[in-house]
């Protein structure tokens, strides 16, 4: 093979070396991406766990019988119906 070939394989080769260089620090990139979505999004769950464990027990709370009966006597003005006893004569 002449010099020129050689030369031309050499360009090529450096060419290949280089694309495979520039893939390498993309797909390093990528995956650094990847990793800090991973964290944010695991922030993310932690915050809507702690965000729906306070839902529930806002949600117990406020359908509680005893809250409902203090909303009917307060806010609604019903009163408690209580039995009367009858002497019989």
């Amino acid at each position: 093979m002449s010099y020129r070939t050689y030369i031309y394989f050499l360009v090529i080769q450096i060419f290949v070396l280089f694309c495979l260089s520039l893939d390498t620090v993309k797909t390093r990139w990528q995956l650094s991406q990847e990793f800090e979505n991973q964290e944010y999004l695991k922030i993310t769950l932690n915050k809507l766990l702690e965000i729906n464990l306070h839902l529930k027990t806002e949600h117990y709370h406020l359908n509680s019988p005893a809250k409902i009966e203090r909303h009917a006597k307060e806010n609604l003005g019903m009163i408690e119906i209580k039995k009367k006893l009858f002497d019989s004569l």
